[in-house]
């Protein structure tokens, strides 16, 4: 009997434990237990003022944070005895203090903490509900305090992550007010699948899938773009497989945790903040702006005749304007404490009739029940709206149809309101005055956490977390433009729900004065369900937006569920709080396999070793090399996402047959056998505290082997089918990653702090049947045997021997011919003349993968100024610009004013046209990425407890050597495998932005 898994019976499976919560919850009453005070003050190393230090007794709920004055208070109800302080902020060393609770019922305890530039005294979460410091941890975890991510300019969480770490590459794929945003944590770990890391909000695993519901891949956005950046605590990033023997395969390509604010006892704290950013475009392209043209269309005939040339750029362009607007209000009293907020942000785009508008909203309740058990329950909301322009890629678009023109037509309307054809796209003013692209997304994201201590270092955690996302998209092309004649509408939807269930525990003791232990287990249960829908309807009535006035109508509608279940153990053995060893395996089951296959194991193993606690360090490397730690992890983890729910299936497809059902039988042959795709990672690394922690290096260098990947393999006509997916396949990824941070200047009045990433990946495709084949840019990027995932392989140039371009009799370029020896290579001929003969050749041309990313980052703060200056660097990746391509062939371009100036021989741009090598451009580039300026003014007015004035510029400029606008985006938007192809993409603006916030 076929099982099936879907909501409604996970919540079934779940009812017996939620039962037994609530009488835990529930059945239990307080304590005799008396009311005291704790208070006191933290100063830092410089003895300023520590703001935001979490304060917390230890093994308790009880905790509170300190205000700007670096004070704080707990109000707790507890039995006489002794109890430990503990105080941690990230950058600084974590304190715990001891006192005993007895008679005096105040406490006043004052705390001076040290830095920790390497923060390994940070605690960070390793798996649901799981706390563990840094110092313990082998593989590499990174932190980004939350003021970081919501003062970057920024308007979605992903692209603020830009530059902050090593190791994580965030390209900003369009300059649409929400275009989408990819994110890779070390490199490719798929073909087929998807390289994004998990992303967990809170203990919720969220969807940041790719929605196309327009039908142009140029303008699909991320879910993570309806969360507001202002509600971030901070965001902790895990890389590699290790990580994924505690989260699960669906972690296989890291992990991206996202903390969003909490309350904290005291009177109620309330924040405002509002914004106005300025956006334009940062670079405009060459075009021909020579006023000849050509007489004929005979590339031998050299006649001119005056023409009248446009600018299209400064037609369809425009500098724009936009605002972001947040409140929140935050505190509590006794063992409740409340955070809720709202936000409002709209955004134009510099592509003319392009916004952006999001309004969201979140509520957090924690409450402690007693001394063991606290309960926490959160939900956010979003609704956003976008009005699009069906641009670029693979698709018409205002910019694809100026690539495509000879700028010698006036675009504009003449008396009679009819716009004049431009080429065999519509007319770009037509596109902007008459067409309706828009979507419209509703989110929400709720959770319920369970925490129970019910003895010392015994912690049981439950998480339950449920997101639900609907995105619409709607179009109409009215009737009479060039590509639609008689006008189309279209609608379409899709809604993903998501559910998770987590139950994890922990327990920590101590074995003997030097050996600590530490174990930690759990199980999750997780489902998605997908629906989509589509309408769309062709021959519409005559002032009719919609489908119901179509003469043809379609329809489409698919549904799919999913569902993942695992559990693991792992365990960490502490030897005098210097060496810590650690060992994990993990179940992970997942429905989309068969079943023979579908619960697959997954060992970790992992070790740190903070030499400078021996005895020895202080006395020879001690004054210079203040902390150095050693650490390795190796672990395996399964990629869940190169394959669909139904994909082991033969899926047959429905047909009407003289008004009768029937099936059509597929090309691809099920495969009931498949297993998930494995990923073995090793990673080596090195901590280091230099010059009295004033510089502070991370190094890390790490070797993925990735097997078994899910491919099409070819299948004997006999068959009667095309292909069948098979775990065919491997791959492998080697990289080095160092962070750098130093503090050169740190005094009472000045800081100066430097911050430095700089990361390599060697990315290769193996074992695929056929050699190669093609997964994007029109089948120019390929997947090929011995090269980087994603290479351009295409047509190349013909050459002398020296190098230089081989030309044809009449001075043009021309491509190379010839032949491929028996190892697929190919050779190049010549006739008795000397020209290429035989067959068009190809090779690979092109790598979009790049040789190193970087960023250098300076802060500077005087007194109450601030100042930060962020670049970020993308070095060795080539881009496949079909912009440069279609300006070679069309009359636009600066290669035809070329040509009509006498620089190149007329008949040139033609000829490139059909060469690919000829549009391969160097995609490297330096950006600056953030610069910022803020002054903080604090308790300037009677019950206002601080002002602070804020100045932002993002993407300000860029060196690089691409002819176009942006070296960074990519017209398959957030795909895998397809990187750096060009066409008609709208640039990333540069945004000037200037914000106030109050605290009241």
């Amino acid at each position: 009997m076929k099982k099936t898994y879907n909501l409604f019976s996970l919540f079934k499976r779940t009812k017996f434990m939620f039962s037994f919560l609530l009488f835990m919850l529930f059945g239990f009453g307080l304590q005799s237990q008396t009311l005291y005070t704790i208070k006191g003050s933290v100063i830092d190393n410089l003895g300023t003022p520590a703001t935001g230090v979490t304060v917390q007794l230890k093994n308790t709920n009880q905790g509170a944070i300190t205000d700007f004055d670096g004070n704080y208070e707990l109000n707790v109800s507890l039995e006489p005895g002794n109890y430990t302080l503990v105080f941690r902020l990230l950058g600084l060393t974590t304190q715990e203090v001891n006192l005993t609770l007895a008679n005096q019922t105040e406490i006043v305890k004052d705390v001076e903490m040290t830095m920790d530039i390497l923060g390994l005294d940070q605690v960070v979460i390793t798996g649901a509900g799981a706390l563990t410091s840094k110092r313990q941890l082998g593989n590499t975890i990174s932190s980004i305090k939350g003021g970081e991510i919501s003062e970057s300019g920024s308007v979605d969480i992903t692209g603020a992550l830009s530059g902050k770490l090593a190791g994580i590459q965030v390209s900003q794929n369009s300059g649409d007010p929400a275009g989408g945003i990819s994110v890779r944590l070390r490199s490719s770990s798929t073909v087929n699948g998807s390289s994004d890391p998990l992303y967990i909000i809170d203990g919720v695993i969220v969807n940041n899938n790719s929605t196309d519901v327009l039908g142009t891949t140029s303008v699909v956005q991320n879910r993570m773009s309806d969360i507001s950046p202002q509600d971030i605590d901070r965001v902790e990033v895990i890389k590699g497989a290790a990580a994924a023997a505690i989260y699960g395969s669906r972690a296989s390509n890291g992990v991206v945790q996202i903390f969003t604010k909490k309350g904290q006892s005291g009177e109620p704290v309330i924040t405002l903040s509002s914004s106005v950013n300025f956006n334009s475009l940062r670079k405009k392209r060459d075009y021909n702006d020579e006023p000849y043209d050509w007489a004929s269309s005979d590339i031998t005939v050299l006649d001119k005749v005056p023409v009248t040339r446009y600018d299209y750029q400064d037609m369809v362009f425009q500098n724009s304007t936009g605002t972001d607007n947040y409140v929140s209000m935050s505190g509590g009293k006794g063992n409740t404490n409340y955070f809720g907020s709202f936000s409002y942000l709209k955004n134009e785009g510099i592509l003319k009739s392009t916004d952006y508008q999001r309004q969201s909203g979140r509520i957090r309740v924690n409450q402690v029940i007693n001394d063991w058990i606290s309960a926490s329950f959160g939900t956010y909301f979003s609704t956003s709206k976008s009005q699009d322009q069906p641009n670029g890629g693979y698709v018409a678009g205002i910019l694809p149809t100026i690539l495509f023109t000879n700028n010698t037509i006036d675009p504009r309307p003449d008396e009679n309101g009819d716009y004049p054809t431009m080429t065999f796209y519509p007319n770009i003013l037509e596109y902007i005055e008459t067409f309706d692209f828009n979507q419209k997304s509703n989110r929400n994201i709720s959770d319920l956490q369970i925490t129970l201590t019910p003895v010392e270092g015994l912690k049981v955690s439950y998480i339950a977390g449920y997101d639900n996302s609907e995105t619409t998209g709607n179009t109409y092309i009215p009737i009479g433009t060039t590509t639609i004649e008689l006008g189309s509408a279209s609608t379409s939807t899709i809604r993903t729900t998501q559910f998770n269930s987590d139950l994890n525990g922990s327990y920590n003791f101590d074995i003997n004065e030097f050996l600590t232990s530490t174990t930690t287990t759990g199980f999750t249960w997780q489902a998605d369900e997908t629906n989509s829908s589509s309408i769309s309807g062709t021959g519409l009535a005559l002032g009719v937006k919609t489908t119901n006035g179509a003469a043809s109508i379609s329809t489409n509608e698919s549904r799919s569920e999913r569902s993942f279940w695992g559990g693991f153990l792992q365990q960490t053995f502490g030897l005098d709080d210097k060496l810590f060893i650690t060992g994990a395996i993990r179940l992970d089951g997942s429905s989309v396999f068969g079943e023979d296959e579908r619960n697959q194991w997954y060992p970790k193993a992992s070790m740190s070793y903070l030499i400078s606690k021996e005895d020895f360090w202080d006395n020879t490397f001690g004054s210079t090399l203040n902390s150095f730690k050693v650490r390795a992890a190796w672990g395996q983890a399964g990629n869940l996402t190169a394959i669909g729910p139904f994909d082991r299936l033969s899926n047959y497809s429905a047909v009407s047959i003289d008004g009768t059902s029937g099936l059509v039988a597929p090309s691809e042959l099920g495969n009931t056998d498949l297993s998930p795709e494995r990923q073995t990672e090793l990673e080596f690394g090195i901590d280091m505290g230099l010059f009295n922690n004033r510089v502070g290096v991370e190094l890390t260098y790490y070797k993925q082997d990735i097997e078994d990947l899910l491919l099409a393999r070819t299948l004997s006509p006999s068959t009667g089918f095309g292909s069948r997916l098979e775990n065919v396949g491997t791959m492998s990824n080697r990289g080095f990653e160092a962070l750098i941070t130093a503090t050169p200047i740190q005094t009472n009045d000045f800081s100066w702090t430097v911050t430095g990433t700089f990361s390599t990946n060697k990315n290769e495709v193996n074992d695929i049947e056929g050699e190669q084949f093609g997964i994007g840019n029109f089948g120019f990027s390929v997947a090929k045997n011995g090269e980087a995932l994603g290479v351009f392989y295409q047509g190349y140039y013909a050459r002398n021997e020296d190098g230089s371009l081989l030309l044809t009799e009449g001075g043009l370029p021309q491509r190379e011919k010839g032949y491929y020896d028996e190892d697929g290579n190919p050779v190049a001929e010549r006739d008795a003349s000397g020209q290429p003969t035989g067959s068009n050749l190809s090779k690979v041309i092109g790598d979009p993968n790049p040789d190193f990313i970087a960023s250098l980052t300076n802060e500077f703060q005087y007194k109450n100024f601030s100042f930060r200056m962020q670049f970020d660097a993308v070095q060795g990746g080539d881009l496949l610009s079909w912009d440069t391509r279609m300006f070679y062939q069309f009359g636009g371009g600066e290669q035809t004013a070329k040509e009509l100036r006498g620089e190149s021989v007329r008949g040139t741009g033609a000829a490139n046209f059909n060469i690919a090598e000829s549009y391969i451009e160097d995609g490297s580039y330096i950006k600056l990425r953030e610069l910022s300026t803020s002054y903080l003014l604090k308790n300037p007015l009677e019950g206002v407890d601080s002002v602070k004035f804020t100045i932002t510029g993002r993407n300000l400029f860029s060196i690089d050597n691409y002819s176009g606008y942006d070296p960074e985006v990519n017209m398959d938007g957030q795909s895998n495998g397809s990187r750096g192809g060009v066409m008609g993409l709208v640039p990333i603006p540069r945004v000037f932005k200037f914000g106030v916030v109050a605290t009241f």
